[in-house]
């Protein structure tokens, strides 16, 4: 009867976790972290990412729903009612070409176009994170191969000695 030694559980750095030796990631879904001796790219983004970063992102998330959308429907057909004197109850306050709309919007999308720049920058910051961290795993795994193809040619070569019956020197 042999023994196995089974490899013991891989835990996970982030939650805790056991997981399987052969896991590359954790098993629990809410956590679901890449196990093994390598930096986590978004970790370290978010541990980096400045006040005025973190908000670009949470800007830049909200605008990219259709919720915005439906907030400034709603915001344009109130505007335009109150405008319009469909609504009598209130006063008119932005007669009909609507030029405070105009400002307000105008100044809206110079905002905007600064929270997506700021938020393309940090995703081009990720891309170059993630190319380094692969040219890294590259690298190594040239070397590894290089190391082992050495190794294999040794190993060939003491084949050949001991099969032609030469005495290791």
């Amino acid at each position: 009867m042999t023994v196995v030694n089974e490899a013991p559980p891989r835990v996970c750095p982030a939650c805790g976790g056991a997981n399987d030796p052969d896991a590359v990631f954790c098993a629990d879904p809410r956590c679901h972290k890449a196990l093994g001796e390598f930096a986590y790219v978004r970790e370290e983004l978010v541990r980096e990412a400045r006040w005025h970063e973190t908000l670009a992102e949470r800007v830049v998330g909200f605008i990219g729903r259709p919720h915005f959308l439906g907030v400034h429907l709603l915001w344009f057909a109130a505007w335009i009612l109150l405008n319009t004197g469909v609504l009598v109850m209130v006063r008119s306050f932005d007669a009909f070409p609507f030029g405070l709309l105009a400002i307000i919007l105008a100044m809206e999308t110079i905002f905007i176009t600064g929270f997506v720049l700021i938020s393309e920058n940090r995703q081009s910051a990720h891309a170059n994170k993630r190319a380094e961290l692969d040219y890294e795993v590259n690298v190594r795994t040239y070397r590894k191969i290089q190391e082992m193809e050495t190794l294999l040619r040794a190993m060939d070569a003491r084949l050949d000695q001991l099969e032609r019956g030469d005495r290791p020197g």
